[in-house]
């Protein structure tokens, strides 16, 4: 892999993002897999449980006597970490790259379901891969989901606006200790922003024509508006993070 965007939410613009980067002829960005990788971290969780329990040395340590308690016996974490890394790899490799490496020179996907457990795993298998942390204003990603008539994707406003920071502070706290993930905001990018611009055109090997091509043509954009009510709901839940990340017009 040499890149992933990971967005904090649905409707945080990775759709237009994986566009941009595949204006490039020879650049391929496939789109969300159903966030496999929270299933490949439950996966490693649940192996990791009985890794560390003693069945193990008991069992080899008396010449493996069949009649010791053996019913938790896994290899040691470090042999644990080693195949799911090598599995993760593997997933990725032929789903994505495999057919497509003599065709593209840079491959990736998108995904608008990864928290911190995910982008861990991820880096753990992709040491040099790039990820773009994605995030926008919150009250007008409800605004594209309401339109769109997807709230039902999350259970409540609540439970999106709790999604919505953890997300949030986890790409902040990941984009300041790994020099290879960064915080983008989809406002600067369609602002043109000269910095985020410049950001992307280094990363997707991009001209700032290419860009502006995908930007010129909205595809499947939404808006509605919200009540006063909802509106200030997000900012009671979201207010600290919103003025971080500096949408502070709304707070």
């Amino acid at each position: 892999m040499d890149i992933v965007i990971s967005a904090a939410t649905q409707r945080s613009g990775s759709t237009m993002l994986q566009r941009i980067f595949n204006a490039r002829e020879k650049t391929l960005i496939w789109g969300e897999n159903g966030g496999c990788l929270t299933d490949f971290c439950r996966i490693y969780n649940n192996a990791n449980h009985f890794a560390g329990l003693k069945h193990r040395s008991a069992y080899f340590n008396n010449g493996g006597d069949a009649n010791k308690w053996i019913a938790g016996m896994t290899p040691p974490k470090n042999e644990v970490a080693d195949a799911m890394v090598k599995t993760v790899r593997a997933f990725h490799e032929n789903l994505y790259v495999k057919n497509y490496s003599k065709q593209h020179d840079f491959i990736g996907y998108k995904e608008v379901r990864y928290g911190k457990k995910e982008l861990r795993l991820l880096r753990q298998c992709y040491p040099n891969c790039t990820v773009i942390l994605l995030v926008r204003n919150p009250i007008d990603v409800w605004s594209s989901l309401s339109a769109k008539g997807w709230k039902e994707l999350y259970s409540s406003l609540e439970e999106f606006t709790k999604l919505w920071n953890q997300h949030v502070e986890t790409y902040f706290e990941l984009s300041k200790t790994d020099s290879n993930m960064y915080l983008v905001k989809y406002e600067d990018i369609t602002s043109l922003d000269k910095e985020t611009i410049n950001l992307i055109k280094q990363i997707g090997h991009l001209e700032e024509q290419d860009i502006q091509k995908v930007l010129a043509k909205r595809i499947n954009s939404s808006s509605t508006s919200l009540s006063k009510v909802i509106k200030q709901f997000i900012i009671d839940q979201c207010s600290p993070l919103m003025t971080k990340m500096g949408y502070v017009d709304d707070v």
